[in-house]
Order: structure tokens, then sequence, then C-alpha cells
């Protein structure tokens, strides 16, 4: 029996390796289509942690990350990224499994690849001979050459080609200053979808240990999203950042703008929460939904609309959340 169990184990780690290693190819060999699977990458990491336990993921982790160096040759950039979300969905599995809070969940994750991923930066540029700042100068300008060689095939209007080349260095200059607030949203906006996507995989996979543990363990990160909100002392980091922008020092500036990128995103997803509640109370059909939230991250003015929606939220509850008609209390959180 022991042995049977073992060889089951076994079976599902080589297909979780699989799986993982076929999404990060997928990530890397598709051109368009690939950065949707990198933005799904944390949910195989999230689903196996929580379904393996930590040693066996853990493992499933690293044999995927060995694979993909060996498949490359050497530590690449992209490597560098696609190892970041598997330890973002490792350690949002963990957390889930320990119960804490969406916030606490997505934060303390996020928190932890930002701080590994500047530590290999800076091991990197070390042994490079680099500093950190230059590694990362070299990658955006990387980028933006590769960028501009893009839209030259794409046959873009040559004088918007010449726009762009003549703007390279001044936005190469504020990529760089904003690449921090830049990175951190981007893995806050991953681990925002990949709770969204582990609901889901929870709901609908089914598998029998999966179903009665998702039956017997409620996941408080995992609760219905559409009444999350922002704690309200946020509010000050928005009025303390938006501060900074108005002081004469190009420092502080840019200190401002990367903190105003950040609350942007969280007050967007506030925002959603709200959209979703309304979409929910009035029974929005989903083919609805999806048409309407397409056009919301096509177009971006709508993005910073609905931050603002997430921040006023602050005060006028446009859910009314925490009262209802008797004046008893609604649960913000499930």
């Amino acid at each position: 029996m022991k042995n049977a169990n073992q060889q089951n184990s076994h079976k599902e780690i080589f297909f979780a390796v699989t799986l993982t290693t076929l999404i990060c190819a997928l990530s890397l060999s598709i051109p368009v289509l690939g950065f949707f699977f990198f933005l799904i990458l944390p949910l195989p990491a999230i689903y196996y942690r929580i379904r393996l336990g930590k040693k066996p993921a853990a493992i499933v982790m690293l044999i995927s990350f060995m694979l993909l160096m060996a498949i490359a040759g050497t530590l690449t950039a992209d490597i560098f990224f696609l190892s970041g979300m598997l330890i973002l969905g490792f350690f949002m599995g963990e957390f889930i499994e320990r119960n804490l809070t969406v916030e606490k969940t997505i934060g303390y994750a996020c928190g932890i690849v930002l701080i590994a991923g500047t530590f290999g930066l800076i091991l990197y540029g070390n042994i490079s001979n680099l500093g950190l700042s230059e590694v990362i100068s070299n990658y955006i300008g990387k980028n933006l050459n590769l960028t501009l060689m893009l839209y030259k095939q794409m046959e873009v209007p040559e004088e918007n080609i010449r726009l762009l080349s003549n703007a390279m260095d001044q936005i190469h200059y504020v990529l760089v200053r904003i690449i921090p607030s830049l990175l951190a949203s981007g893995l806050l906006f991953a681990a925002w979808l990949n709770i969204l996507l582990t609901r889901i995989t929870f709901k609908r996979i089914a598998l029998k240990e999966m179903a009665f543990k998702a039956q017997k363990t409620t996941y408080a990160a995992l609760g219905p999203l559409n009444i999350w909100k922002a704690p309200d002392s946020l509010v000050w980091g928005v009025i303390g950042f938006s501060l900074m922008l108005l002081i004469p020092n190009t420092f502080m500036k840019m200190l401002g703008i990367n903190g105003m990128i950040l609350f942007v995103v969280i007050y967007f997803f506030q925002g959603m929460a709200i959209i979703s509640f309304y979409f929910d109370k009035k029974k929005i059909p989903v083919v609805l939904r999806a048409l309407l939230y397409g056009i919301i991250f096509i177009q971006q003015i709508l993005v910073f609309a609905i931050a603002g929606l997430g921040f006023f939220d602050v005060w006028l509850n446009f859910r009314k959340l925490g009262i209802n008609n008797n004046n008893k209390q609604i649960p913000l959180s499930s």
C-alpha cells in the first residue's frame, strides 16, 4: 500500500513538473499569447503547493527551474522572471494554506519575490562586474531597441517610428526610475489574477482529494473578492505621495510617481470589486461581463477611472458594505 502511494505521488510530481515546464516553454516561445501563459504561471505553483504539500511542491519548482536552465543553457532574463513567477505562486499557495487574508497572501508573496529578485540582481551584477542600476539600465535599453525593431517590422508609419526613436533617451530615463513600481505593480496584478483563477480551479476541477480539501477548509484568501476593500489608512499614503510630486526635487518626484503607480493598481482592484459586486447584484450575463471587462483592459483611460472609483469608495461606500436596510452589519469578507 505504501509503495502504491509513493508511486502515485511520483506520478503526480512528474505530471506537475511536465505541466509547469510546458507553461514556461509556451510563455517563452509564443510571441503574443506567451505573455498570457507567463501571467498564469503562478497558478500551477499555487495548486500543487496546496495539493501536494510543501516539500513535493518545492521539488516540482526546483526541477522545473533546472529543466528551463538546461534548455536555455544559461540564466537569461526570461528565466529569471519565470522563476520569480514560480516563487510567487509557491508562496501564495503557502499563505493560502496558512489561511491568511487575501491582502496578506498577496502582499507577503509579492514582498518575498521582490526581495529575492533584488538580491538576485545584485548578485548577478557583482558576478558581471556591473552595478544594480547598470544591469536594469542595460535590460531596459535592450528591450526598447527590440520594441523599435518590432515596430519597423510591423510597418508602423515612419513618422511614428521617428518620434519614438527621438524620445528613446527620455523614455529610457523615466523607465529606469519607475521600474520598482512597475515590477511591484506587475506582481500585484499577476497575484490578483491568479487568486481569481485559483478560486475557479477549486470550484471546477473534479479531483476527489481537492474537492474534499476545499469542502473541509475555508481559505480566507479565496473568499469573494467583490466585497474586498483596501484599508482606509492607505488614503494617507496617496496624500503623502501626491505631495511629493509638488516638491521641486527630482528624487522626491520620482519617489512620488512610484508610490502613485502602486496606489493606482491597489485602488483599481477595489474599483473592479465594486463593478463585479454590481454585476452579481444585477445578474449581468457572463458573455456581457467578459465583453465589458475586455473593454476596460483595452481602454487604458478606464483603468484610471476605475481606480478613482475605488479611491472614492473609501468615503462613499458604493456597495454599502457594513450596513443594510435594517442597520445590520454586512460582513466585509467571507
